[in-house]
């Protein structure tokens, strides 16, 4: 618990007039192009491929499936698989190996899956939603039908709908609830019903006045469906700052704790997707955005396209020296290079001008701990890692961290606080094992 029990909000600049209406450039499957599937997922369990190299696949075609959970991976291309190869994951920090598939430039299609409807039972829903392969496209890459399983039967009241993209640059979801608001409410209705939940409350900021009011329109006069407007303020974003300002209401660990799921957005859309039409996803709408880009926009690329193809697509870099962030500015650090592909959770690239800050002597102000939004002790984590001292960072709860970023933005001596306290979690899961 944080010494002063602040909310940690704080507005920050959002530059959303750098995207958010610019023109999406689509870039297709041309023949030769090549997308890439990690052996791995982000906690380093197996992902077991059902294909081998020469074998030919469709888009849309199951090519594998995660061994943790169970989340099957289809092809985003119709081609001929190639032999893996290794490119950086930025979920893992590291190169692995990766499926390649090489596309034929056809596009051609697999058998669909099943579909359902409102018609369909409880269990053909999430039955559905399991099939689908859709994990948290809000960037967590959590999968999605866990939120759905049986234990949560009779507990859930409200779906809490997550559009407030509360990083700065990234434009995705208020673009796709403009321009697709129709399909937030066709997978809200499916979701209501195998959720049992009574209510479905879309949040976006204030301010978002377009995609407010194109999502008001779908709606319509529904009862169960409302749309909800929240403080431009960080991180609003985050699961709990969430269900605190519409529900007022805390949780321990899940929102399910309170009668609440919450999913993306775009989860949303593209569950509805899925579920009506059969067709797995192969696309995804990335915001390319920041001061270090010729022309910020949003690009829609097939999964596993590599990220210089994007950065290419929107002009590509103004500057000699860059920091590329494989996310938002906030809770993504930078990374060495371009190679590496969009995946399902995925939805920015933002390239800022390479600036060089030297950390001062930490103040003992006090800051980071007055504006952790998860009322951590984050220049306490720091000194327990200085000592590396486990059972401390235990004691300060360091797990609780959703590295968020706000102690690290927030400090007066230019500290990369949230690195300290990530590097304290790393040591205490280690610890736990």
């Amino acid at each position: 618990m944080g010494l002063f029990g602040s909310k940690g909000r704080n507005h920050l600049k959002g530059y959303k007039e750098l995207s958010k209406h610019s023109e999406i450039i689509n870039l297709e499957a041309k023949e030769g192009m090549k997308v890439y599937f990690p052996t791995m997922a982000p906690n380093r369990t197996p992902i077991t491929y059902d294909v081998k190299p020469g074998d030919k696949v469709l888009a849309g075609q199951r090519i594998g499936v995660r061994t943790d959970f169970y989340v099957p991976i289809y092809s985003s291309v119709s081609g001929t698989v190639l032999a893996n190869e290794k490119v950086f994951s930025t979920q893992l920090g590291m190169p692995i190996p990766h499926v390649v598939v090489e596309s034929d430039g056809k596009n051609e299609l697999a058998e669909p899956l099943k579909t359902v409807s409102l018609d369909s039972s409880v269990d053909e829903i999430f039955d559905a939603i399991k099939e689908s392969g859709i994990c948290g496209m809000g960037g967590a890459g959590f999968p999605t039908y866990v939120k759905y399983s049986g234990k949560n039967n009779g507990k859930i009241h409200t779906l809490l709908i997550n559009g407030v993209e509360c990083e700065p640059f990234l434009t995705t979801d208020f673009v796709k609830m403009e321009k697709e608001a129709d399909k937030v409410v066709k997978g809200l209705e499916l979701l209501l019903k195998v959720s049992g939940a009574t209510k479905a409350i879309v949040c976006l900021k204030v301010h978002k006045e377009e995609a407010r009011d194109a999502l008001k329109a779908a709606i319509g006069n529904r009862q169960d469906m409302v749309v909800r407007e929240v403080p431009d303020q960080y991180p609003m974003g985050w699961e709990k700052t969430l269900v605190q300002e519409v529900m007022k209401k805390s949780y321990e660990k899940l929102p399910s704790e309170v009668g609440v799921i919450v999913n993306n957005v775009q989860t949303v859309i593209c569950l509805g997707d899925v579920l009506l039409t059969g067709h797995p996803v192969t696309d995804r709408l990335v915001t390319v955005s920041g001061n270090a880009i010729k022309n910020p926009t949003n690009v829609n690329c097939k999964i596993g396209t590599l990220a210089k193809e994007l950065i290419a697509a929107a002009g590509g870099y103004t500057e000699e020296e860059i920091s590329l962030i494989p996310g938002g500015p906030m809770c993504t650090k930078a990374v060495n290079t371009d190679n590496f592909p969009m995946l399902l959770p995925m939805g920015s690239l933002t390239i800022l001008k390479f600036r060089k800050v030297v950390a001062d002597a930490c103040l003992r102000c006090g800051q980071c701990t007055y504006n952790c939004p998860a009322q951590l002790q984050p220049v306490e984590l720091k000194r327990a890692f200085d000592s590396k001292d486990v059972t401390r960072m235990i004691e300060l709860d360091a797990m609780s961290c959703v590295e968020c970023g706000t102690c690290s933005y927030i400090c007066p001596s230019h500290i990369e606080v949230t690195d300290y306290v990530k590097k304290c979690k790393a040591l205490v899961r280690l610890r736990k094992k």
